[in-house]
């Protein structure tokens, strides 16, 4: 099949989403597809990663946040009018609102002109967080939303959605409260919702034996006594990492905290100044910006990961700790079915994380890593897109 992939994160760097689309074009490869990418591209990054067979189309991102929606994505409409001169892929497959406007010329073909050879090619769209789920939840917690989001970023992000789902021809969700979210706030047909949850590299994040986890603990910094916690991704507001440090504070001195990722410079200032406050800077290490190929070492280091987060969709992470081995504790979103590893928050106060860490770590704990091989493998989920795609085929209006 010849599928032109359209989405704004990729590597480099291997931060943010970019991962989930690599991994999904890196399967798609591999089982023989041809796939073409339209994807942002960083400043002084060296570029985007290349696969193998891979056609990559990469266009400067956003020169400042939240004007991606009259920047990048307007470039991006008129590189596609480009392409579709020349080209005619099976299936468009979208992630995101880097493809708003090729949504909006989507919908306006479909109320004017139906009988138009550009809807004849299959829309699905890639669904890994909605807007308005996200924003209600701000609100109801009272998180504090950056003017310029609140303005333009997020009423953008909304409409966006809007579009994409008057668009597609299938909608893939990386949870079921997502698929919830968008029927109950953009109306979004059932018949043309499809649950595909985030996925894990297995060959990559995998457990490893305790002579291993010793070495690659003292070269981090930490002993075979500690127990470690870990919390890897984008630092921000959302994560609530101020709270997993809070909790921090009443744990025993043994326990420490491995932070792994960058974050908003302003909440990171913010994590710093608590940090010393509380003077944890001996329990606490920070690893910055880890390449994705490094990643898993943070997980087998690890005792524990906990993220306290107030929304998500399916965090890449949880699924590479249950890989690696290693119980999460976690709020925000459900995964779609009980595996034995994962633990709900019931509330994000600071003494019930501080608990429900010593409760789980209190004792060894079994993790269902055969069942995250089996059925939450990048190759399985890609057999399930591959369904959404003939789905698509069928149904392209």
């Amino acid at each position: 099949m010849n599928i032109l992939r359209i989405v704004y994160d990729w590597p480099n760097p291997w931060q943010g989403l970019a991962p989930h689309p690599y991994e999904i074009t890196a399967a798609q490869l591999k089982q023989g597809h041809k796939v073409t990418l339209f994807c942002g591209q960083w400043p002084n990054s060296g570029g985007p990663v290349k696969l193998d067979g891979l056609e990559i189309n990469a266009i400067d991102r956003e020169p400042y946040p939240d004007t991606i929606f009259f920047t990048s994505s307007v470039v991006l409409f008129f590189r596609y009018l480009k392409y579709r001169k020349t080209n005619k892929p099976d299936v468009i497959h979208c992630h995101g609102h880097f493809a708003i406007w090729l949504y909006v010329y989507r919908v306006f073909l479909k109320k004017h002109f139906p009988w138009a050879k550009e809807l004849k090619i299959p829309l699905v769209v890639h669904f890994h967080n909605t807007a308005k789920g996200r924003w209600v939840t701000f609100e109801k917690q009272g998180k504090p939303i950056k003017p310029m989001s609140k303005m333009l970023g997020w009423p953008m992000a909304v409409f966006s959605d809007k579009m994409a789902v008057k668009a597609a021809s299938a909608c893939i969700f990386v949870s079921a409260d997502n698929v919830k979210e968008a029927q109950e706030y953009y109306g979004a047909n059932p018949a043309k919702c499809f649950l595909i949850e985030t996925g894990v590299n297995t060959e990559m994040f995998v457990p490893v034996g305790e002579e291993e986890k010793d070495k690659s603990r003292r070269e981090i910094g930490f002993d075979r006594f500690d127990k470690v916690i870990l919390n890897h991704g984008v630092m921000n507001e959302r994560k609530n990492i101020h709270l997993l440090i809070d909790a921090l504070a009443l744990l025993p001195g043994d326990y420490k905290l491995l932070l792994s990722g960058t974050g908003d410079p302003t909440y990171v200032e913010k994590l710093n100044e608590q940090i010393k406050l509380k003077k944890l800077e001996s329990r606490i290490i920070k690893t910055g910006y880890t390449p994705y190929p490094h990643v898993p070492i943070a997980y087998q280091v690890s005792d524990i990961f906990v993220l306290p987060s107030s929304w998500e969709g399916l965090p890449k992470a949880v699924m590479q700790g249950l890989s690696c081995g290693i119980p999460c504790l976690v709020s925000g979103f459900k995964i779609n079915e009980d595996i034995r590893g994962v633990f709900y928050l019931e509330n994000l106060e600071p003494q019930t994380i501080a608990n429900k860490i010593l409760e789980i770590t209190s004792t060894p704990r079994d993790v269902d890593v055969q069942l995250i091989r089996s059925k939450h493998s990048w190759n399985t989920k890609i057999e399930g897109i591959d369904g959404i795609y003939d789905f698509a085929i069928k149904n392209y209006i």
